[in-house]
């Protein structure tokens, strides 16, 4: 049980939380595993694409500790310090996990070009040992394609509404794919005498770190954009607003009312909705309340996790017509 502000507030203890927060806790130690290795292939192989895979797995281990927090207070309830919840941190670690990978690729890009330009300048040379990356890429590709199964198996089972998951499963994928094309390329240097592909040989790493790190870069933009654009308040989904407008209308009618406007923002795996009623006649506060209750219970069970809002109001969010009313 957690304190905030002097109140318990008791985190949502589903199997399904239970699943995420396993799935998460196995993501931190593979990511932790597949770094180091990266770190001692690097070391051993004298490869800076082998040293930017391991980081990338590094940041993912730091980030699954961040993830792992997360997915324990994602589904709390509002309180004096949030008093809108929890769900809008899981759009921020898929934004700024985004932004630090892509800040690391980016640099990545940059080394690689000025290694290059080094060598045509100066002939320096990038000597590999390509035992240690062949046993890397052996090792890492295994890890990433078996934690990228688990992650999307635990996204699937629990009703494909975790980002955090949803962008974890693609992360390892991607990194598994990198990790077989920056190894296989690097070890085909060794065949590389005697063929067309000689002059290259000795910038391979460099060109591998290139091709390697903008292909990261392209993948991780779209979580990045799409992180920014919840933390910015972007409309959700059609699909999301129609199955919101729906059972709001279905149960408004049902009142003897109707929904005259609905705003609704996807924050992570929460949907919140304003729903702006008109009731047509005299009602209570209970009456509201109830209706209120009715909304937020068949929305969390056919869409997902939401939060209603429903404000009684003829006008909905434009304020003109308020004004208008009020002069005539």
């Amino acid at each position: 049980m957690n304190e905030v502000s002097g109140k318990p507030i008791e985190p949502a203890s589903t199997a399904d939380a239970e699943l995420e927060r396993r799935a998460m806790a196995i993501t931190r130690r593979a990511n932790l595993i597949a770094g180091l290795a990266g770190a001692f292939a690097a070391w051993a192989s004298n490869s800076h694409a082998v040293l930017m895979d391991g980081l990338l797995s590094l940041v993912g281990y730091v980030s699954a500790v961040f993830a792992l927090r997360i997915s324990q207070t994602a589904d709390m309830r509002p309180d004096r310090n949030r008093p809108f919840g929890y769900a809008a941190d899981e759009a921020l670690y898929a934004t700024f996990r985004s932004l630090a990978l892509m800040g690391l690729v980016t640099f990545g890009i940059a080394h690689a070009a000025l290694s290059i330009l080094d060598y045509f300048q100066n002939g320096t040379r990038e000597e590999l040992n390509l035992p240690p990356i062949a046993i890397y890429t052996a090792l890492v590709t295994s890890i990433c394609f078996w934690l990228a199964y688990v992650q999307r198996r635990a996204w699937q089972r629990t009703g494909r509404q975790s980002d955090m998951l949803r962008l974890e499963s693609l992360a390892s994928f991607y990194d598994g794919l990198i990790a077989v094309f920056a190894g296989g390329s690097l070890l085909s240097t060794a065949l590389m005498a005697n063929t067309i592909f000689e002059s290259i040989a000795p910038i391979m790493d460099s060109i591998v770190l290139i091709i390697l790190s903008t292909f990261a870069l392209l993948s991780y933009l779209p979580a990045f954009r799409q992180g920014i654009a919840q933390l910015a308040g972007v409309p959700a989904s059609s699909q999301d607003q129609a199955a919101l407008r729906r059972i709001a209308s279905g149960i408004a009618s049902d009142a003897g009312g109707e929904v005259v406007d609905i705003a609704a923002v996807r924050l992570g795996r929460k949907l919140d909705s304003v729903v702006y009623y008109d009731p047509k006649k005299p009602v209570t506060v209970a009456e509201i309340d109830a209706l209120t209750l009715r909304m937020d219970t068949e929305v969390n069970s056919q869409v997902g996790t939401a939060s209603i809002l429903l404000v009684v109001s003829r006008a909905g969010r434009d304020i003109t017509k308020l004004q208008a009313g009020i002069e005539n």
